[in-house]
């Protein structure tokens, strides 16, 4: 009774990792389009990185704090070079855009990264035009 019992349980054992083996399959060939059709997509991507850059957040009266910020740009892969050429350009347009509008911060310790990614993507198409700069990738920022 006990080896019909274990022998019962490993064909349970057996018939739950045939199912999940199934079921991998089947995942992995419908997902596979998907995945093939992202990576089609992605490989026209190209990222530029632009060096850190030390920028104020602006308060009423001036200069709240600062900030420390390294970011690429996410950038047609046919224009990797061009842009490449124009990082400068790029550190200029957002360095103005910093002292002009601003940098929003939260509070005096916290920063509101998401406002923040917008200013720069705003200053990197404005310095580069809206076809060239497709997104911005905070890699860092560090409150100073």
């Amino acid at each position: 009774m006990v080896r019909e019992a274990r022998q019962g349980g490993w064909t349970l054992l057996a018939g739950l990792a045939g199912a999940l083996l199934g079921v991998l399959v089947t995942a992995s060939v419908l997902g596979g389009e998907s995945f093939r059709r992202q990576t089609a997509e992605a490989s026209d991507v190209a990222y530029v990185p632009v060096e850190r850059m030390t920028l104020p957040v602006m308060g009423a009266s001036g200069p709240q704090s600062y900030v420390v910020v390294a970011f690429t740009l996410e950038v047609p892969r046919t224009r990797r070079a061009w842009v490449r050429d124009r990082v400068p350009e790029v550190r200029h347009a957002v360095n103005a855009a910093a002292w002009q509008s601003g940098l929003v911060a939260e509070s005096a310790d916290r920063l509101d990264i998401e406002a923040m990614r917008a200013a720069l993507l705003v200053a990197s198409r404005a310095a580069l035009g809206a076809s060239n700069v497709r997104q911005v990738r905070i890699l860092t920022a560090v409150p100073v």
